[in-house]
Order: structure tokens, then sequence, then C-alpha cells
């Protein structure tokens, strides 16, 4: 390789970098196309999601949110550490710790339903948070996109109860029902 083209591929490279560190909306489309949610939408797409996401950190022990609560968002982790929590009689169970890139509360962006549980903070975390009002107003702005995302939300939740319900299935009925 020529010094001529080494030099400016260094000058290129460096112009890119300093670009990155002044565009907190590319890192941000970069992420949400690595959401399952997201990832099929093109990059003027993510660009106007990335517009109407919310971001916010929270504290070691802080709640995204507790069971019971109206559900009105679906968090999406850009760092840090999440436990997904339930309260059992006299004790919390884990439902599961997730971690950069895993989402949670999508039912809130479907119905207007309470959270079926508590979503808690293990580690300083950033989140970006899509609410149900937000995406509603993307109906009207952008259907298509609005659609893709549906869709998307519809796959996930599908997959989801496909297995659970194999889970259930593996473990067999707690009881018998007569038919």
């Amino acid at each position: 390789m020529s010094m001529r083209k080494m030099i400016a591929e260094k000058v290129l490279w460096e112009t890119l970098k300093r670009w990155k560190k002044l565009s907190p909306e590319l890192g941000r489309i970069q992420f949400l196309k690595t959401v399952p949610i997201f990832n099929e939408l093109s990059t003027w797409q993510l660009k106007k999601v990335g517009g109407i996401v919310f971001e916010r950190t929270y504290d070691v022990g802080e709640l995204i949110f507790e069971e019971g609560q109206p559900g009105a968002a679906l968090f999406l982790i850009i760092e840090g550490q999440v436990s997904v929590e339930i309260l059992k009689e006299k004790f919390t169970a884990k439902l599961a710790v997730l971690e950069k890139g895993a989402f949670f509360g999508e039912m809130a962006l479907l119905d207007e339903s309470p959270r079926s549980a508590s979503a808690r903070v293990m580690e300083p975390t950033r989140t970006l948070a899509l609410y149900r009002n937000d995406l509603h107003r993307l109906i009207q702005t952008d259907p298509e996109t609005a659609c893709q995302i549906y869709k998307a939300l519809a796959r996930i939740v599908g997959d989801r109860l496909r297995s659970t319900n194999d889970m259930v299935q593996a473990e067999g009925p707690a009881e018998k029902i007569a038919a």
C-alpha cells in the first residue's frame, strides 16, 4: 500500500471516529439495529424510532417498574444488568437476568394491563424506553414503520408463548381436569 493511500485511510478513519463521537444518534441507530424488534427496519426508520425513544440511567437496586403498576413502555438495555422478578408469598423469585441488548416490558406496547413482574437494576444501567403513546403517534406519522414494529412484537410474543407452552408440556399438567 502506498504511503499516500495509508495517510488517506488514516485521515478517513480519524474523521469517522470524530463523527461517531459527535453523533450519539448514530450510536443509537446502531444499537437499535441489534434489537430483534427493530433489526429489520431501514436506517431512516431506525432514525425515526431513535427520535422517539427516551434514554435513562438507573442506579443499583432501583426499580425500573414494579409488579402491578400500569405498563406504559418497553425498555431496551444499552448497558448494565436488570433482574426481572415476581413476588411469591414471602420471597422474591428471579425470573431472568437481562443484559445489554435485551428488552423487557413489551406487553405494555400491546395493552394496558398491569405489569406482571418487577424490573430491578443489578448494576448501573442505561436504557432506552419506547412508550406506547409514542408508538401510537408513529402510526399516524409513519404507519409502515409502526406496522413493522408491531409485526416484530407479535412474532416475539408468539415465540415466547410457544416456548412457555413447550416448557409446560415437558413438565406435564399440574392436575388432570375431567373432560
